[in-house]
């Protein structure tokens, strides 16, 4: 009876909402609704100080209603009518009913938020906070614009929605927006905020396993969050005086191009990685008008269908990791790289030589290589709180025996050339370089001081059946004492003699994205000793 009684009141407690959060305005001006989606599990009450703090700094006569959820999660099928009953609170307050109401949201409220305002007849406009557009709405999936003007804001040090995940907000909608006002979608990062600072008090339990210490203080997460919402509403609403509003776009210039230095090394090290979510792949087996010509081999081409706005392979591929594998500093390998399910069998992709030296004097070799990044499973969910970048690159490469041949070396003995040695770890060594060189000052400042880093293994070589080396992912082994992550690679490595010629000359590698190096010195690396 005892333990029926206690299940009943956790029950009858996950199942109750807290109150709708209900603020009249503190001063005169011009009419403005503002409804707060709460984030999951994070009381109404607690987003007290930011309400305020806006309507603080807005020139409005600001009515703010923070609708309450059973369980204080915001989900689908009562989220319409917790807003319904917001906006009737408000009106009972003195909101004249067509005044414009602008619609918030933070965390999961922001995620499902997005859904209710797409729909939307009369949306002023929309903050996402500790959250952002999700991708169903550029991609096609669900539209290709999304309809409502949309400030996106977070922090650098929010452990749940990565500003990886921000960086590419920031890549599609500032740096490659598809509308002509740039004030439309702006997206706002700031420096030292973590994901609870849109709210207050104590966290719940998956904030506080996952979010990073903040390095600043909760008021001025507050006043920076507050000012950078009330310079969109000015922008937006039509109702500010001109100066207010000219004010108001210079501070939002201001914000997007602080953002857009905070996140650039996160942006290049996507576009080094050749991150899928940036722009697709173009696919060899096609004509690519725009690409480096790129020979197929040892499959012809498949059809006529020209592959545009399109990527034409892995930049680091192409740049660092062949050039690497041959190991000959006075030797140009020019790598043309393709994109392309390393388990296909029809057509099947290897890499190949395409020209040889008599010496390596003024040698120049033209390579073809593949690459095939691996994301987690969990990526199609679009949360933000996962991994962004690929777990590994799965690369074909040609041998360091054959690269020294073909550059006019004799009598290449394979055993020391690539049956020994790690070169596979080599390459990894240098993307975890180019993070490191590439990091922003303050990221990389952190890190260096608080962060996990990463050391590499030995390479593991398994044979050279395919699908062993396939199947087998790159290992990231921490250890037990968490003071680094070892990182080894599985590889296939085979002569130029190999019985199997189709087979002859190649060296496999799983190899760490300098896009997942840089996430994990920006994010990962810092959760055992950066945590809140």
């Amino acid at each position: 009876m005892k333990f029926f009684s206690k299940l009943c009141a956790l029950f009858f407690v996950s199942t109750v909402a807290d109150q709708d959060t209900i603020l009249n305005p503190i001063k005169d001006g011009p009419a403005v609704g503002l409804v707060i989606i709460q984030g999951a599990q994070i009381a109404t009450d607690t987003y007290t100080p930011l309400a305020k703090a806006i309507q603080n700094a807005a020139p409005y006569k600001l009515f703010v209603a923070i609708p309450a959820y059973i369980g204080d999660v915001p989900e689908p099928l009562q989220l319409g009518s917790g807003i319904d009953d917001a906006k009737s609170k408000m009106y009972a307050a003195g909101l004249p009913k067509d005044a414009p109401i602008v619609y918030a949201g933070h965390s999961l409220g922001g995620a499902m938020l997005q859904d209710y305002v797409f729909k939307c007849k009369d949306c002023a406009a929309q903050v996402l906070m500790g959250a952002g557009l999700l991708r169903k709405y550029r991609n096609g999936t669900a539209s290709t614009t999304y309809p409502v003007p949309t400030l996106t804001l977070d922090g650098t040090l929010d452990g749940l929605m990565r500003v990886t995940r921000q960086a590419e907000n920031y890549y599609h909608y500032i740096l490659h927006s598809k509308t002509t006002d740039s004030t439309n979608f702006p997206v706002g990062v700031f420096e030292g905020m973590n994901h609870m600072q849109f709210s207050s008090g104590t966290p719940p339990g998956n904030v506080k396993s996952h979010d990073l210490a903040p390095e600043i203080s909760n008021q001025e997460a507050w006043d920076r969050a507050a000012s950078a919402i009330v310079d969109f509403m000015n922008i937006r609403l039509g109702l500010a005086s001109s100066s207010v509003v000219a004010s108001s776009k210079a501070n939002m210039a201001t914000l997007v191009k602080n953002t857009g230095a905070l996140v650039a090394p996160l942006i290049s090290a996507f576009e080094q990685e050749g991150f899928k979510h940036f722009i697709p792949a173009c696919d060899s087996d096609y004509p690519m008008p725009d690409c480096p010509v790129y020979p197929r081999y040892p499959s012809g081409q498949q059809g006529n269908t020209p592959q545009t706005n399109c990527l034409c392979g892995t930049p680091f591929i192409q740049t660092v990791a062949q050039q690497s594998m041959g190991g000959l500093t006075d030797v140009e390998v020019v790598t043309t790289d393709a994109i392309h399910p390393v388990s296909d069998l029809q057509p099947i992709h290897l890499p190949h030589i395409w020209s040889n030296c008599s010496s390596e004097a003024g040698c120049k070799l033209n390579v073809t290589t593949v690459t095939y990044p691996v994301y987690s499973a969990l990526d199609s969910f679009d949360t933000g709180f996962y991994y962004a970048s690929a777990s590994e690159l799965k690369v074909k490469l040609k041998s360091r025996q054959s690269i020294w041949l073909a550059a006019g070396r004799k009598d290449v003995d394979f055993n020391q050339t690539d049956a020994t040695g790690n070169p596979c770890a080599d390459i990894n060594k240098l993307a975890y370089q180019w993070a490191l060189k590439n990091a922003g000052p303050k990221a990389l400042a952190r890190f260096e001081k608080i962060g996990e880093p990463l050391d590499f293994g030995d390479d593991i070589f398994l044979g050279n059946a395919g699908p062993v080396w396939i199947e087998n992912p790159l290992e990231y082994n921490e250890a037990k004492d968490k003071s680094k992550v070892t990182i080894r690679s599985p590889c296939s490595h085979t002569p130029v003699d190999y019985p199997i010629k189709s087979a002859a000359g190649y060296h496999y590698c799983k190899l760490l994205s300098p896009a997942r190096a840089m996430e994990w010195i920006y994010i990962d690396g810092l959760r055992n000793k950066g945590h809140i």
